[in-house]
């Protein structure tokens, strides 16, 4: 047993951000690590883990409109000393549906997270940026309006065939397990 502990905090709107978090959480664990999954719009703010108990934080959020989720920037800005003090590693990740693009995704990439962080004032050792979901189901968290928008915006942009594309996942699962496999070895380094 490692007896390492990683925790992973993140936002999510529609549900990217969390099935990446829970994959994480998968594939981490597979190295005999405990993980600890958090979703912050759940978490009172006295009740946030002590961060110093953890060998590895990593910390994702999904994008809208170019915007990260309220709570990441809540987070992410009022726990910016505790982050930059921290003597584990830091990983951070955005799921956004440009970052699917090979056009797009250095920019998504560095944009979002590298100069998003940095315009807070916190550094990660890791990060990286991940396509999104595209649930325009009947059982989608997205209302109506935002399915609307999607469904021109996907079909303009992001290459989907038509309306009736009700449900595309554009993260790319490789991609993300080999960002997390790639934190566990900065962590057993």
């Amino acid at each position: 047993m490692q007896n390492k502990r990683v925790i992973i905090f993140y936002g999510t709107r529609y549900g990217s951000t969390e099935g990446i978090a829970e994959k994480m959480a998968e594939i981490i664990r597979e190295k005999d690590f405990t993980v600890e999954v958090v979703n912050l719009k759940n978490l009172p703010k006295d009740k946030i883990p002590d961060m110093t108990q953890y060998d590895g934080i990593l910390i994702g959020t999904g994008i809208k409109i170019g915007q990260w989720t309220k709570e990441v920037k809540k987070f992410i800005t009022g726990r910016k000393e505790e982050l930059n003090n921290f003597k584990g590693h830091k990983g951070f990740f955005v799921s956004s549906g440009y970052a699917a693009l090979p056009e797009k995704y250095e920019e998504v990439k560095i944009d979002y997270t590298k100069n998003a962080l940095a315009k807070r004032g916190v550094e990660v050792d890791q990060y990286d940026a991940f396509g999104g979901l595209m649930d325009l189901t009947e059982n989608s968290r997205m209302g109506w309006l935002e399915k609307k928008i999607l469904k021109t915006v996907g079909k303009q942009s992001l290459g989907l065939k038509s309306e009736t594309d009700s449900y595309t996942d554009l993260r790319d699962w490789e991609q993300i397990e080999k960002f997390t496999l790639e934190f566990v070895n900065l962590i057993l380094t």
